[in-house]
């Protein structure tokens, strides 16, 4: 169809096109698929944190309810001293109303200090501080008050509706509804029940607590006891109503149970009650939807920023990487240097980009080559030499227009991160590169550049790279001919690999010869064909450099054998399917400058 066709010729037209398509395939469509699935996923992991956050809140209540019901069993625990000294003494003096009044005055104490609603002590109709009043009571008057359950009973607290304090402590006759800590001591000998207290906590105080937990948000809370009995509410209307229609047998390591429109979030307390909480379902979704509507705005909001961003970095990215290239498609050596409009000398280096240093790096390289071929010429130098820096000077070029290309291709297919990586890594080896005009460096600087280029090749070949470097102390500080691992590494790998070969690891070795360094190359790749390695070992041992074939090794071969270089040698193994091993031995030579 006509439209596809201009579509696909306008984004595959220019590169600069390309560009942007690829950026906002990488930036729109993962945003889309986010939207797509937040809905799926927002549902559990809010929801559970939602949720979370409510039974951690419920938790600190709980903690809340237990130290009241904890500091209420811990005063009874008080009281049962205070009874048995009573007892133990009026069993004495029947008329010693000294004693009564001193255990009052201690139990009057406990009441006011810790806040607790009333103590009733209840002792034998015939004990003389039975007719006390205040806080002494006869036994007969349980069944007035409908408590006569309670001698027989094996638990701790009960729960009492509309009880009613002595009128000479409350005059205005207002029952309340309360909870009580009670204990019961019974006569060993005869069974008779000896005196029965109680510790006693309005309801209303802990309805307060669950109010005050609940206040903002549309949560329920409520405590039962073992029968189902509401014991405090949220709303104090249902207190004392019965609740029948929850599991209590809860596996404690899940306390959540849910139906069709509520979780119940249920705990039992420390004296065998049960908190409850209810935690209605579109509570918890009104939350998650405010959050799903928030994370939808932004990402309508951004997609404008994130379209400006691509368009204009894109237009600068390959405006600058365009004028680099024809920069270097023009470049020759000899000829006048070519400028770079978009770098100026004046600028500050330290808000140069990658591309901005790649192009400061090529301008200082041409400059380089162009000055040290003036100074080749100037000075006359024998022939010999001057072929050896000719040799050297053609693997700078050579090697740049491989790694832009691959640059190139990354930015093409949307690897904008691994291509940034790598005009970085460029970057620092041809500033390592020429840093040192000397054709002579000291090998860890060698090392250094052998694997700046390793990790080049590793980000094109997607980690089915990798490498070990080995040097002996001390060894690093001796000279070596400038880029004499290069070739051999880019052999290793540009000739390694295969199908049966799909993963390269090279591995460099630097030693200590008699009076030489030993440097070894060695890869696992498919290996050399034997009519192949004896051509190569031919012209190694020959000196010959062959410009169509084995360039690299042969340049190499040949500079390292003069003497300047450490009249060295290049030896060769290989097995085919078994990898190959480079031995590179040369004179050990120091550096006195």
């Amino acid at each position: 169809m006509p439209i596809i066709r201009y579509v696909k010729n306008f984004i595959f037209s220019k590169y600069h096109h390309r560009l942007i398509f690829s950026f906002l395939i990488c930036t729109i469509l993962p945003l889309i698929l986010m939207g797509s699935v937040l809905y799926s996923i927002t549902h559990k992991i809010a929801g559970d944190s939602i949720l979370n956050s409510i039974i951690l809140a419920d938790d600190q209540l709980n903690i809340r309810i237990n130290n009241r019901l904890n500091q209420a069993e811990k005063v009874s625990d008080t009281i049962q001293y205070d009874m048995y000294s009573l007892m133990q003494k009026m069993s004495d003096s029947r008329e010693d109303f000294a004693i009564v009044s001193n255990v009052r005055d201690n139990i009057s104490l406990l009441k006011s200090t810790f806040d607790f609603y009333h103590i009733d002590i209840f002792l034998d109709d015939k004990n003389i501080a039975a007719s006390e009043g205040l806080f002494f009571h006869p036994l007969s008057d349980l069944r007035k008050i409908g408590l006569e359950d309670i001698i027989n009973s094996n638990q701790k607290w009960i729960y009492k509706k509309q009880y009613t304090l002595p009128y000479v402590i409350d005059n205005t006759k207002n029952p309340q509804d309360v909870i009580a800590c009670f204990n019961v001591l019974n006569n060993q000998v005869s069974g008779n029940t000896e005196y029965i207290y109680l510790v006693l906590l309005r309801t209303d105080e802990l309805s307060k607590m669950l109010q005050d937990s609940f206040e903002s948000v549309d949560l329920t809370g409520y405590i039962i006891d073992k029968n189902g009995t509401v014991i405090s509410h949220t709303s104090k209307e249902l207190i004392g109503t019965k609740i029948n229609n929850i599991d209590l047998n809860i596996n404690p390591d899940n306390t959540i149970v849910e139906n069709s429109s509520l979780y119940y979030h249920i705990v039992v307390l420390d004296n065998g009650w049960y908190h409850i909480t209810e935690i209605p379902k579109n509570y918890i979704f009104k939350h998650i939807y405010t959050l799903l509507r928030t994370f939808i705005i932004i990402i309508f909001l951004s997609v404008p920023i994130i379209l400006l961003v691509i368009f204009f970095t894109s237009i600068n990215l390959t405006g600058r990487i365009s004028k680099l290239s024809s920069a270097m498609d023009n470049f020759k050596l000899g000829n006048k240097s070519i400028d770079l409009d978009y770098i100026s000398a004046s600028d500050n280096r330290d808000s140069f980009d990658e591309v901005d240093k790649l192009g400061l790096t090529f301008l200082n390289m041409q400059s380089s080559i162009n000055k040290n071929m003036q100074s080749i010429l100037k000075l006359t130098l024998s022939e010999e030499k001057l072929k050896y820096q000719l040799l050297q000077s053609q693997i700078n070029p050579h090697f740049l227009y491989n790694i832009l290309g691959t640059i190139q291709t990354c930015q093409t297919i949307g690897k904008i991160d691994i291509a940034n990586h790598m005009i970085s890594n460029l970057t620092r080896f041809y500033r390592m590169s020429l840093r040192k005009s000397d054709e002579k460096i000291k090998i860890k600087d060698e090392l250094e550049i052998s694997k700046l280029y390793l990790e080049m090749e590793q980000l094109c070949r997607q980690d089915t790279l990798s490498w070990t470097i080995n040097a002996e102390e001390g060894i690093e500080n001796f000279l070596i001919c400038k880029f004499t691992l290069q070739p051999f590494l880019e052999n290793s790998i540009l000739h390694g690999y295969s199908s049966e070969k799909p993963n390269i690891h090279i591995n460099i070795n630097v030693c200590y010869g008699d009076d030489e360094v030993i440097i070894t190359i060695e890869d696992n790749g498919c290996g050399i064909p034997n009519d192949k390695l004896e051509q190569i070992r031919y012209k190694l041992s020959n000196h010959i450099v062959d410009y169509n074939q084995h360039f690299g090794i042969c340049n190499v071969n040949k500079r390292i054998s003069n003497t300047d270089f450490g009249n060295g040698i290049v030896l060769i193994e290989s097995e085919e399917r078994k990898g190959t091993k480079i031995i590179i031995k040369y004179a050990q030579m120091e550096d006195f400058s």
